[in-house]
C-alpha cells in the first residue's frame, strides 16, 4: 500500500498533524484536509514533502454534507485513487454550544459515513482500501453528551461499515483515552482529570498505523 495516497481529516494540528507525519514516514503521499488552520496545513504539507512524499492540500467545512460529498471523487479526478482513509476531524464543544446536537452529529458522524460511502464508490474495481474512524475512549460523562452521542454513533457506524464495506475495504476504530488538553483546558486541568490514563500521540499513531498496514485488520475497535 506504500506510496498511495491517504486522506487525513482534520490533519492540520494535534492528532490529525502526528498521524499524517508518521503515514508519510512510512510512504504514503498525504492528503491535509482542514477547514480554518490553512497556516498549519501548508506548513505540515512542506514537511511532508521533506519526508520524500507528495502533499495535496484539501479546504472544506465538514458541516457542508454536499462539500464532503464531492470531496474525495473531486480529489480522485487531481491526483488518482485514494486508498487510505483517516476520519479523525472531529467537533468537541459543551453542550450549550450546540443545544440539538446536530452541529456535532454534522461533523463527528455524517461527514465520516459520506466521506467513507465516496471513498468505496470511488476505489477502483479490484483495489483495496482501509478507513480508520478516530473515536473516543473515555467520552466525557457530562455537559458533552452531543458530543459522546456523535462518536457512539461513529462507533457502531465502524463496525456495520466493516461487514458492508467488505472485503473491498477494511475498516478499522482507534479509541484512545486521554491524549491532549482540549482548546478550553489548561494543562494542569487536564492532567487532573486524566490521571493515569494519559497516552501519547506516538502510542495512537503507532496503532492506527498498524489497523493501516495489517492486511487482516478489520471490525477492530483499538482502545488505547
Amino acid at each position: 500500500m506504500k506510496n498511495n495516497w491517504a486522506l487525513i481529516t482534520g490533519a492540520g494540528k494535534r492528532i490529525g498533524r502526528a498521524v499524517a507525519l508518521d503515514l508519510a514516514a512510512h510512504g504514503w503521499n498525504i492528503v491535509v484536509h482542514y477547514r480554518s488552520s490553512a497556516k498549519e496545513a501548508k506548513q505540515l504539507a512542506f514537511e511532508i514533502q521533506d519526508l520524500g512524499q507528495s502533499a495535496c492540500l484539501a479546504e472544506i467545512d465538514l458541516s457542508d454534507a454536499k462539500a464532503a460529498e464531492k470531496l474525495i471523487p473531486s480529489l480522485t479526478k487531481e491526483i488518482g485513487p485514494i486508498h487510505a482513509l483517516v476520519n479523525n476531524a472531529a467537533l468537541f464543544e459543551p453542550d450549550e454550544y450546540d443545544p440539538d446536537g446536530s452541529r456535532h452529529f454534522a461533523i463527528n458522524a455524517d461527514a465520516p459515513r459520506l466521506l467513507s460511502k465516496a471513498f468505496r464508490d470511488t476505489l477502483p474495481k479490484g483495489e483495496r482500501g482501509v478507513i480508520v474512524n478516530m473515536l473516543d475512549g473515555t467520552p466525557p460523562a457530562s455537559n458533552f453528551s452531543a458530543y459522546a452521542r456523535s462518536k457512539n454513533f461513529l462507533a457502531d457506524m465502524t463496525l456495520n461499515m466493516a461487514k458492508s464495506f467488505a472485503p473491498k475495504i477494511r475498516v478499522n476504530g482507534v479509541a484512545p483515552s486521554y491524549v491532549l488538553p482540549s482548546l478550553r483546558q489548561s494543562e494542569l486541568s487536564f492532567r487532573k482529570l486524566a490521571g493515569d490514563k494519559i497516552v501519547t500521540t506516538e502510542q495512537v499513531v503507532t496503532a492506527l498505523r498498524r489497523l493501516i498496514e495489517t492486511p487482516a485488520a478489520t471490525g477492530i475497535i483499538e482502545k488505547i
